[in-house]
Protein backbone atom coordinates (compact mmCIF):
# COMPACT_ATOMS: atom_id res chain seq x y z
CA UNK A 1 0.00 0.00 0.00
CA UNK A 2 3.25 2.46 0.67
CA UNK A 3 4.95 1.63 -2.38
CA UNK A 4 1.31 2.14 -4.47
CA UNK A 5 1.22 6.01 -2.49
CA UNK A 6 4.72 6.27 -3.04
CA UNK A 7 4.50 5.77 -6.96
CA UNK A 8 1.38 8.16 -7.07
CA UNK A 9 3.50 10.76 -5.51
CA UNK A 10 5.61 10.64 -8.37
CA UNK A 11 3.03 10.27 -10.50
CA UNK A 12 1.87 13.78 -9.40
CA UNK A 13 5.58 15.08 -9.65
CA UNK A 14 5.53 13.97 -13.41
CA UNK A 15 2.63 15.67 -13.68
CA UNK A 16 3.79 19.10 -12.45
CA UNK A 17 6.61 19.04 -14.97
CA UNK A 18 6.82 19.98 -18.62
CA UNK A 19 5.87 17.94 -21.72
CA UNK A 20 8.47 17.46 -23.87
CA UNK A 21 7.51 16.01 -27.26
CA UNK A 22 9.66 14.10 -29.19
CA UNK A 23 8.90 15.97 -32.22
CA UNK A 24 7.44 19.18 -33.60
CA UNK A 25 3.77 19.15 -33.31
CA UNK A 26 1.23 21.76 -34.85
CA UNK A 27 -0.24 23.72 -31.70
CA UNK A 28 -3.95 23.46 -32.16
CA UNK A 29 -6.39 26.68 -31.69
CA UNK A 30 -8.98 26.86 -28.78
CA UNK A 31 -10.59 23.48 -28.64
CA UNK A 32 -13.51 22.96 -26.07
CA UNK A 33 -13.19 19.57 -23.93
CA UNK A 34 -16.95 18.99 -22.46
CA UNK A 35 -17.86 16.36 -20.41
CA UNK A 36 -21.03 14.61 -20.24
CA UNK A 37 -21.90 12.95 -16.67
CA UNK A 38 -25.05 12.65 -14.22
CA UNK A 39 -25.68 12.28 -10.26
CA UNK A 40 -27.10 8.76 -10.79
CA UNK A 41 -27.33 6.34 -13.57
CA UNK A 42 -30.59 5.75 -15.51
CA UNK A 43 -31.22 9.24 -16.93
CA UNK A 44 -30.00 8.78 -20.46
CA UNK A 45 -26.92 10.68 -20.19
CA UNK A 46 -24.67 8.63 -22.90
CA UNK A 47 -27.59 8.08 -25.32
CA UNK A 48 -27.75 12.89 -25.08
CA UNK A 49 -23.82 12.35 -25.20
CA UNK A 50 -24.13 10.40 -28.25
CA UNK A 51 -26.61 12.34 -29.71
CA UNK A 52 -25.03 15.58 -29.06
CA UNK A 53 -22.19 14.63 -30.87
CA UNK A 54 -24.05 13.53 -33.78
CA UNK A 55 -25.44 17.20 -33.89
CA UNK A 56 -22.74 18.88 -33.33
CA UNK A 57 -21.50 17.66 -35.98
CA UNK A 58 -23.71 18.29 -38.39
CA UNK A 59 -23.51 22.04 -37.33
CA UNK A 60 -20.44 21.67 -39.30
CA UNK A 61 -17.83 20.72 -36.55
CA UNK A 62 -15.06 18.12 -35.77
CA UNK A 63 -16.57 16.21 -33.03
CA UNK A 64 -13.93 13.32 -30.79
CA UNK A 65 -16.71 11.71 -28.57
CA UNK A 66 -14.30 10.22 -25.80
CA UNK A 67 -16.03 7.23 -23.99
CA UNK A 68 -14.75 7.49 -20.15
CA UNK A 69 -17.36 5.31 -18.55
CA UNK A 70 -14.99 3.05 -17.58
CA UNK A 71 -17.73 0.26 -16.21
CA UNK A 72 -20.55 0.04 -18.60
CA UNK A 73 -18.59 1.58 -21.89
CA UNK A 74 -22.03 1.99 -23.80
CA UNK A 75 -21.52 4.46 -26.50
CA UNK A 76 -20.27 2.02 -28.91
CA UNK A 77 -23.24 -0.01 -28.08
CA UNK A 78 -25.49 3.03 -28.73
CA UNK A 79 -23.48 3.66 -32.35
CA UNK A 80 -23.96 -0.14 -33.37
CA UNK A 81 -20.12 -0.32 -33.36
CA UNK A 82 -17.63 -2.80 -32.01
CA UNK A 83 -14.49 -1.69 -30.85
CA UNK A 84 -11.59 -4.00 -31.20
CA UNK A 85 -8.88 -2.40 -29.27
CA UNK A 86 -9.64 0.47 -26.79
CA UNK A 87 -7.27 3.40 -24.81
CA UNK A 88 -5.95 0.26 -22.31
CA UNK A 89 -4.31 -1.47 -25.73
CA UNK A 90 -2.81 1.73 -26.67
CA UNK A 91 -1.25 2.04 -22.56
CA UNK A 92 -0.72 -0.91 -22.68
CA UNK A 93 1.89 -0.38 -26.18
CA UNK A 94 -0.14 -2.91 -28.30
CA UNK A 95 -1.83 -0.29 -30.30
CA UNK A 96 -1.12 3.85 -30.83
CA UNK A 97 -3.85 5.96 -29.86
CA UNK A 98 -4.63 6.87 -33.58
CA UNK A 99 -5.27 2.77 -34.49
CA UNK A 100 -8.00 2.98 -31.73
CA UNK A 101 -9.86 5.87 -33.20
CA UNK A 102 -13.38 4.75 -34.71
CA UNK A 103 -14.66 6.30 -37.57
CA UNK A 104 -18.25 6.52 -36.52
CA UNK A 105 -21.79 7.90 -38.60
CA UNK A 106 -22.02 11.26 -39.41
CA UNK A 107 -18.23 12.19 -39.18
CA UNK A 108 -17.60 11.81 -35.59
CA UNK A 109 -15.00 10.16 -34.32
CA UNK A 110 -14.99 7.73 -31.00
CA UNK A 111 -12.04 6.72 -28.60
CA UNK A 112 -13.11 3.59 -26.42
CA UNK A 113 -11.73 3.38 -22.89
CA UNK A 114 -12.03 -0.25 -22.08
CA UNK A 115 -12.01 -1.18 -18.43
CA UNK A 116 -9.03 0.32 -15.97
CA UNK A 117 -7.77 2.58 -19.15
CA UNK A 118 -7.29 5.89 -17.55
CA UNK A 119 -5.83 4.06 -13.93
CA UNK A 120 -2.92 2.58 -16.39
CA UNK A 121 -1.16 6.20 -16.67
CA UNK A 122 -0.16 5.59 -13.86
CA UNK A 123 2.66 3.26 -14.79
CA UNK A 124 3.76 4.48 -17.73
CA UNK A 125 7.25 5.41 -17.84
CA UNK A 126 8.57 8.46 -19.62
CA UNK A 127 8.61 7.58 -22.81
CA UNK A 128 5.14 5.85 -22.82
CA UNK A 129 3.45 8.93 -22.01
CA UNK A 130 5.58 11.54 -23.99
CA UNK A 131 4.54 8.98 -26.96
CA UNK A 132 0.84 8.89 -24.91
CA UNK A 133 0.89 12.38 -24.75
CA UNK A 134 2.12 13.46 -28.20
CA UNK A 135 -1.11 11.56 -29.90
CA UNK A 136 -3.06 13.37 -27.78
CA UNK A 137 -2.15 16.75 -28.96
CA UNK A 138 -2.15 15.43 -32.61
CA UNK A 139 -6.22 14.20 -31.66
CA UNK A 140 -6.76 17.82 -30.16
CA UNK A 141 -5.36 19.19 -33.37
CA UNK A 142 -8.27 17.32 -35.51
CA UNK A 143 -11.06 18.48 -33.23
CA UNK A 144 -13.16 21.53 -32.57
CA UNK A 145 -14.84 19.53 -29.47
CA UNK A 146 -13.99 16.44 -27.64
CA UNK A 147 -17.01 15.08 -25.54
CA UNK A 148 -16.16 13.30 -22.73
CA UNK A 149 -18.86 10.52 -21.52
CA UNK A 150 -18.10 9.56 -18.14
CA UNK A 151 -19.84 6.95 -16.06
CA UNK A 152 -22.63 8.24 -13.48
CA UNK A 153 -22.72 8.97 -9.90
CA UNK A 154 -20.14 10.45 -7.26
CA UNK A 155 -17.48 8.04 -7.83
CA UNK A 156 -13.62 8.65 -8.02
CA UNK A 157 -13.62 7.63 -11.84
CA UNK A 158 -16.39 9.86 -12.62
CA UNK A 159 -15.39 13.01 -10.43
CA UNK A 160 -11.80 12.70 -12.04
CA UNK A 161 -13.33 13.39 -15.49
CA UNK A 162 -15.73 16.27 -14.39
CA UNK A 163 -13.06 17.95 -12.51
CA UNK A 164 -10.54 18.46 -15.28
CA UNK A 165 -12.91 19.33 -18.07
CA UNK A 166 -13.42 23.24 -18.53
CA UNK A 167 -17.15 22.68 -18.75
CA UNK A 168 -19.57 20.15 -17.30
CA UNK A 169 -23.14 19.16 -18.62
CA UNK A 170 -25.19 17.42 -15.87
CA UNK A 171 -27.82 15.44 -17.39
CA UNK A 172 -31.11 14.63 -14.75
CA UNK A 173 -34.58 13.66 -15.19
CA UNK A 174 -37.18 15.49 -13.54
CA UNK A 175 -37.48 12.65 -10.80
CA UNK A 176 -36.91 14.17 -7.01
CA UNK A 177 -33.74 11.33 -6.52
CA UNK A 178 -32.58 12.26 -10.03
CA UNK A 179 -32.88 15.94 -9.27
CA UNK A 180 -31.08 15.68 -5.73
CA UNK A 181 -28.09 13.54 -7.11
CA UNK A 182 -27.78 16.32 -10.03
CA UNK A 183 -27.22 18.96 -7.39
CA UNK A 184 -24.98 16.82 -4.98
CA UNK A 185 -22.44 16.78 -8.14
CA UNK A 186 -22.75 20.45 -8.47
CA UNK A 187 -22.00 20.72 -5.09
CA UNK A 188 -19.06 18.45 -4.89
CA UNK A 189 -17.96 19.92 -8.45
CA UNK A 190 -19.00 23.74 -6.67
CA UNK A 191 -16.49 22.66 -3.61
CA UNK A 192 -13.55 21.01 -5.71
CA UNK A 193 -13.25 23.04 -8.91
CA UNK A 194 -12.29 26.82 -9.42
CA UNK A 195 -15.17 28.45 -10.70
CA UNK A 196 -16.69 25.56 -12.34
CA UNK A 197 -18.79 26.16 -15.71
CA UNK A 198 -21.87 23.95 -15.23
CA UNK A 199 -25.11 23.09 -17.54
CA UNK A 200 -27.91 21.23 -16.61
CA UNK A 201 -30.34 19.51 -19.27
CA UNK A 202 -33.74 17.69 -18.06
CA UNK A 203 -34.22 14.42 -19.88
CA UNK A 204 -37.51 12.48 -19.94
CA UNK A 205 -39.66 15.44 -19.01
CA UNK A 206 -43.28 14.73 -19.83
CA UNK A 207 -43.57 18.31 -20.82
CA UNK A 208 -41.76 21.79 -21.39
CA UNK A 209 -43.50 22.90 -17.56
CA UNK A 210 -42.65 19.93 -15.80
CA UNK A 211 -38.81 20.00 -17.57
CA UNK A 212 -38.41 24.04 -16.93
CA UNK A 213 -39.44 23.58 -13.35
CA UNK A 214 -37.20 21.00 -12.81
CA UNK A 215 -34.06 22.97 -14.01
CA UNK A 216 -34.61 25.92 -13.07
CA UNK A 217 -34.93 24.26 -9.19
CA UNK A 218 -31.30 23.04 -9.82
CA UNK A 219 -30.72 26.67 -11.04
CA UNK A 220 -31.80 28.64 -7.81
CA UNK A 221 -30.49 26.05 -5.45
CA UNK A 222 -27.12 26.47 -7.04
CA UNK A 223 -27.63 30.09 -7.03
CA UNK A 224 -28.79 30.59 -3.39
CA UNK A 225 -27.03 27.98 -1.45
CA UNK A 226 -23.54 28.13 -3.69
CA UNK A 227 -23.65 31.35 -4.91
CA UNK A 228 -23.07 30.05 -8.14
CA UNK A 229 -24.27 30.70 -11.32
CA UNK A 230 -25.44 26.89 -13.62
CA UNK A 231 -26.87 27.39 -17.19
CA UNK A 232 -30.29 25.73 -17.79
CA UNK A 233 -29.56 24.81 -20.99
CA UNK A 234 -33.27 22.94 -22.28
CA UNK A 235 -34.83 19.72 -21.94
CA UNK A 236 -35.53 16.57 -24.34
CA UNK A 237 -39.16 15.47 -24.47
CA UNK A 238 -40.18 11.55 -23.29
CA UNK A 239 -40.50 10.00 -26.88
CA UNK A 240 -41.33 6.98 -27.92
CA UNK A 241 -39.27 7.28 -30.76
CA UNK A 242 -36.35 7.37 -28.85
CA UNK A 243 -37.07 5.07 -26.82
CA UNK A 244 -37.16 2.69 -29.93
CA UNK A 245 -34.03 3.62 -31.15
CA UNK A 246 -32.24 2.83 -28.26
CA UNK A 247 -33.78 -0.55 -28.19
CA UNK A 248 -32.40 -1.07 -31.78
CA UNK A 249 -28.97 0.42 -30.95
CA UNK A 250 -29.17 3.41 -32.58
CA UNK A 251 -29.05 7.34 -32.13
CA UNK A 252 -32.26 8.96 -32.39
CA UNK A 253 -30.90 11.51 -34.60
CA UNK A 254 -29.55 8.96 -37.51
CA UNK A 255 -32.96 6.87 -36.44
CA UNK A 256 -35.98 9.15 -36.46
CA UNK A 257 -34.56 12.88 -37.22
CA UNK A 258 -37.69 14.90 -37.45
CA UNK A 259 -39.05 13.25 -33.64
CA UNK A 260 -39.39 15.66 -31.12
CA UNK A 261 -36.46 14.41 -28.99
CA UNK A 262 -34.32 14.47 -32.12
CA UNK A 263 -35.51 18.40 -32.41
CA UNK A 264 -34.90 18.94 -29.47
CA UNK A 265 -31.44 17.61 -29.11
CA UNK A 266 -30.37 19.52 -32.11
CA UNK A 267 -31.54 22.74 -30.30
CA UNK A 268 -29.50 21.38 -27.70
CA UNK A 269 -26.56 21.15 -29.47
CA UNK A 270 -26.73 24.96 -31.09
CA UNK A 271 -27.06 26.03 -27.03
CA UNK A 272 -23.87 24.11 -26.40
CA UNK A 273 -22.12 25.93 -29.03
CA UNK A 274 -23.32 29.04 -28.20
CA UNK A 275 -23.01 29.00 -24.47
CA UNK A 276 -20.42 30.20 -22.20
CA UNK A 277 -17.05 28.17 -22.35
CA UNK A 278 -13.99 29.45 -20.51
CA UNK A 279 -11.39 30.30 -22.93
CA UNK A 280 -8.29 28.61 -21.59
CA UNK A 281 -5.93 26.24 -23.15
CA UNK A 282 -8.59 23.89 -24.22
CA UNK A 283 -5.84 21.26 -23.95
CA UNK A 284 -6.72 17.74 -24.05
CA UNK A 285 -2.74 16.75 -22.43
CA UNK A 286 -3.29 19.40 -19.59
CA UNK A 287 -6.96 17.40 -19.54
CA UNK A 288 -5.60 13.77 -19.08
CA UNK A 289 -2.78 15.14 -16.97
CA UNK A 290 -5.49 16.81 -14.19
CA UNK A 291 -7.67 13.34 -14.55
CA UNK A 292 -4.28 11.17 -13.51
CA UNK A 293 -3.59 13.85 -10.49
CA UNK A 294 -7.02 13.55 -9.09
CA UNK A 295 -6.99 9.74 -9.34
CA UNK A 296 -3.40 9.84 -7.45
CA UNK A 297 -5.12 12.70 -4.71
CA UNK A 298 -7.96 10.25 -4.17
CA UNK A 299 -6.28 7.53 -4.31
CA UNK A 300 -3.26 9.15 -1.57
CA UNK A 301 -6.26 10.11 0.50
Amino acid sequence: MQDQAERLRQLVGRLNSPVVLEKSVPIPSHCRIITVTSGKGGVGKTNLSVNFALALAAKGKNVLLFDADMGLANVDVMLGMMPQHTLLNVLNGQKTLSEIVLEGPGGIRVVASGSGGVQELADLNETQRGKFLEALLELQHQSDLILIDTGAGLHRNVLAFALAAEEVVIVTTPEPTALMDAYGMIKVLYREKHNPVISVVVNMAGNQIEADEAGKKLVILSKRFLNLEVDYLGFVPRDPAMIKAVREQKPVLLAAPSCPAAISLTRLAGMILSGKSQRGEGNLINFFKKVTQIFGAKNHG
